[in-house]
C-alpha cells in the first residue's frame, strides 16, 4: 500500500496482539468476511472503515458504520491523515495502534561469507613401532664333561656331545660279520664230500685213499 511498510496493531479486542500490515493501496476492515482485514466483534459493522494511501500518506475513513470509527478519542466523519502511534477505536471494544514495524537489519540482512579455502591436512609421517629384539642368553662353550653324582664315579660325557667309532670302522666291522654269516652258511650247506675234500679224507667217514 505504501512505500513505507505500516500496520495495524489490535491492542484490545478479539485477537490482542496481532497485527495487521497495510500493503494494499486500499485496506477495507469489517466483520465480513469479504473485506481485507475482518474483524469478529459485535461492534464492528459488515463494512466499518477503509485504509487508502494517498501522496506517500496513510488516511483513514469511515464507512458509515453503526457504532462510528474514533482516531485518538474523536469520532471521525471524513477520511484522516495517519500518523505514528495514533489509536484508532472501533465501537466500544476495538482498538488498533498504526505503527510502523521495527526492521531488524542485522537479522535480516546476511552478509556474504567469504568462500574459505579448503585445509588440507598435513601429511603425517608414517609412524614405526618399536619392535623389541628377544634377548639371547650368551651360551659358553660346552663342557666336554661334567661330574658325576658322587665323587667316586669318573667323568662322564656331558648329554648330547658326539662319541664313538668312526663311520669307517663301523662299516668295515658290518661287513666282516655279513662275510661270517655267508661262510657259516655255506659250510652248513656244503656237502660232506666238500668237507672231505678240504680235510683231505681225514674227517671220519670220508673214503680212505
Amino acid at each position: 500500500m505504501a512505500a513505507q511498510p505500516y500496520e495495524l496493531k489490535m491492542r484490545s479486542g478479539p485477537n490482542p496482539g496481532m497485527s495487521y500490515p497495510l500493503e494494499q493501496e486500499e485496506i477495507l476492515l469489517g466483520r465480513d468476511l469479504g473485506n481485507d482485514i475482518t474483524i469478529g466483534d459485535p461492534e464492528v459493522s459488515r463494512r466499518h472503515a477503509r485504509f487508502f494511501m494517498q501522496d506517500d500518506d496513510i488516511y483513514v475513513e469511515d464507512l458509515g458504520s453503526t457504532n462510528g470509527t474514533f482516531l485518538n478519542g474523536e469520532r471521525i466523519s471524513s477520511p484522516k491523515q495517519l500518523r505514528v502511534g495514533d489509536v484508532i477505536t472501533l465501537g466500544e471494544n476495538v482498538v488498533l495502534v498504526f505503527e510502523k514495524p521495527e526492521v531488524d537489519l542485522d537479522a535480516t540482512m546476511v552478509s556474504p561469507q567469504p568462500p574459505q579455502k579448503e585445509v588440507m591436512p598435513e601429511a603425517q609421517p608414517p609412524q614405526y613401532r618399536e619392535v623389541k629384539q628377544p634377548e639371547y642368553e650368551s651360551v659358553s662353550e660346552p663342557a666336554l664333561y661334567e661330574e658325576a653324582g658322587s665323587p667316586e664315579e669318573s667323568l662322564r660325557p656331558v648329554k648330547g656331545e658326539k662319541s664313538g667309532m668312526p663311520t669307517w670302522l663301523i662299516i668295515l666291522i658290518i661287513a666282516i660279520v655279513i662275510l661270517a654269516c655267508v661262510i657259516a652258511v655255506t659250510l652248513y650247506f656244503m656237502p660232506a664230500s666238500w668237507w672231505c675234500a678240504i680235510t683231505f679224507d681225514m674227517l671220519e667217514g670220508c673214503p680212505v685213499p
